[in-house]
Parts: structure tokens; sequence; C-alpha cells
């Protein structure tokens, strides 16, 4: 057995996941190509797992750059050029929402009289937890309101602009929102048992469409999405604004390192292991999934897997340590790091 199929064993053992598809690859060569179920889902490389935050570099920060790219939007221009801000927001940048230095993080937006209509101004009159731009805070609601301004500068919806910028250019011919579970297989991402229903309840409450979470995606479209990364955008986005977009943002005093979008990786960042080197850029998805890339090595690594899934159903709350998750890609990235040593 590899490193890789001991440390899925464990794993699964454990009760951390149930299924998981893992690529790895360097360039155009795939160097690891592993399905991983306990027989009730039957996986391969079109089968869609819930990619969760990863959709805000697959949706939301590549229409951003493409924007960008169009002369529609400016990095470092006011959220107020786009769309009516309150005072207390009149210094917020789409560099801020991209870098999750907005000062809002986790929020519920599942309240009375919020809807997709109305939640860009719903998010706006939030109380900020911390001074604009002066730290990092995860935020799922930059995001959401990101999209919302998308919207309005391209004049049509998210699931609509991803299809005509991103997956149909890409050749992504199953990655979108709003899957149809009478034409997709799906891994049991979904505690509540819909696969085809998006987890994250912020997005589910807007209809499943969002600039946060919403897409579903697969191993064959995202070998697509990670090629893209690694050939420095194209052919969606131009050199010179990817560039620009993966330099690392903030300061050394920051709590993590950021790019416009993307997770840095450094010294900071346990969960890529020792498989990838500083500088290498990704994100990650809260129902278990990652893609990582090192532009200068062209390796690239996508996990798939239903962890938050299978640690959910084992509580009838639902409750679950998010940090197995996180400590489960660490794992996996160490032991890819083991297998690839001899084939590289």
């Amino acid at each position: 057995m590899t490193a890789l199929d001991n440390c899925i064993k464990k794993l699964r053992d454990e009760k951390v996941l149930t299924n998981a598809a893992i690529r790895v690859g360097k360039g155009d060569r795939i160097l690891i190509d592993g399905y991983y179920s306990d027989g009730s889902t039957a996986l391969c490389d079109k089968t869609l797992f819930d990619m969760a935050s990863i959709t805000k570099i697959i949706s939301t920060s590549s229409l951003a750059f493409i924007a960008i790219d169009k002369g529609l939007l400016g990095i470092y221009d006011k959220a107020s050029r786009y769309i009516a801000v309150p005072e207390d927001k009149s210094n917020l940048t789409i560099e801020n929402l991209l870098c999750h230095s907005m000062g809002i993080g986790h929020k519920s937006l599942t309240a009375d009289g919020v809807s997709y209509d109305n939640i860009a101004q719903h998010i706006l009159s939030i109380p900020s937890d911390l001074r604009i731009g002066i730290d990092y805070a995860y935020s799922c609601p930059a995001f959401i309101l990101l999209g919302k301004i998308l919207e309005k500068i391209f004049g049509k919806r998210l699931d609509v602009l991803l299809r005509e910028y991103v997956t149909a250019p890409l050749g992504m011919q199953d990655t979108g929102y709003l899957p149809n579970p009478d034409t997709h297989d799906f891994a049991p991402c979904n505690f509540r048992g819909e696969s085809h229903r998006v987890n994250d309840y912020n997005c589910d409450f807007l209809g499943g469409v969002a600039g946060n979470a919403g897409v579903f995606s697969n191993i064959a479209d995202m070998t697509l999405f990670a090629r893209m990364l690694l050939s420095g955008g194209f052919p969606i986005i131009s050199k010179e604004t990817f560039e620009e977009a993966t330099k690392k943002r903030g300061n050394d005093g920051f709590s993590e390192s950021r790019t416009l979008g993307f997770l840095y990786v450094d010294e900071k960042y346990p969960q890529t292991g020792t498989l990838f080197p500083r500088g290498s850029i990704g994100h990650c998805g809260h129902t278990g999934q990652s893609i990582f890339v090192h532009r200068e090595s062209g390796l690239y690594a996508i996990i798939l897997t239903d962890a938050t899934a299978t640690l959910s159903r084992q509580n009838a709350d639902g409750s679950y340590d998010y940090g197995r998750v996180c400590k489960m890609r660490e794992q996996i990235h160490n032991a890819i790091a083991k297998d690839i040593k001899n084939i590289i």
C-alpha cells in the first residue's frame, strides 16, 4: 500500500471521512489518481462534490479578475463606486473584499426579511468586528457582497457568469451552481442527506447561488482549473492581472497570509504539510475540499472528500470539530509528499 492508501485507511477507520477523490499532477502529467469509497458511492473523476468555499476562487475571484481585465472593476476601487455603503464602510475597497480584510468575519445571514435581492445592504449594515484593513478575518459576507457587485457590473447572475466566463472557456463540463440531481452523481457532502444541495447554510438560504459557496465540481474539471492556475490565468485571465492577484498581501504581523482571493502558503499555514513550498497558492472548502498549486514546479494537488458530513453524522445535533478536517488535509498532503518522492 502507498502512504496515501494507508493515510486514507486510517482516516476512514477514525471516521473522519467516508469517500475521497484525490488527484496530484505536474503540468499535464497525472502522478496520483486515487478514489476511495465505502462502496455505497461509486466514485470516479466525474463524481460531483460540494466545493464550499473553493467557490470563492472558481467563481467570485475569477470573475473579479476577468472584470478587472475588462476595465469594469479596479482592485483599489472603493466599494462605494459600485454600491451604496454606509459611512462606517466608506473606506471599504475591492481589495479588502478579496483579501478578507473587510473587518466582518463569520456571520449567519439567515435573518427575517433578508433575501437574495437585499443581501448586500444587509451585510453592509453589520457592525465591523475589526477596523477595515487592519488584519484578515475570514469572511463569507465579503465574498457574498463581492458577488453582488459583480452581478451589478455584468448585469447577470453569478451562475450565468460562471458558465459564460469561466467553465465554458476552460471546458469544465460539470462545474456550476444548482447541479441537476437527475444528470449527475454526487458524493454525500451534505450531512442532511441531500447531496445535490449546498451544505453552506448562508448560500442555501439565498437559494444556492452566492459568492461564498454553492459551486459543485469534480476531479476532471478541477484538473482543468488547476492547470489554468499553473498557466498564470490563461486563457480566461490576463497574465498581468493574475500576477498582481497572486502577490502576497498584508504584512508579516497579519494572522495569516493571503493574496487576492487565494491562501498563500508560508510558515503560517500548516494544512499543505511538506508537499507545497512557500509561495504556493490555493483554497479550501469547509466540506473537506482543497486545491493547491505551485506554479514554479507545476505541481498541483486536488483533495475532494465528504469529511465534514462524515464527522457531522456522528452527532445527533450535527456538531463536529472542523480542526480535524484541517488536520486531515495536512496528513493527506504529507502522505502524498512521501509517495511522489520517487516519481518527480
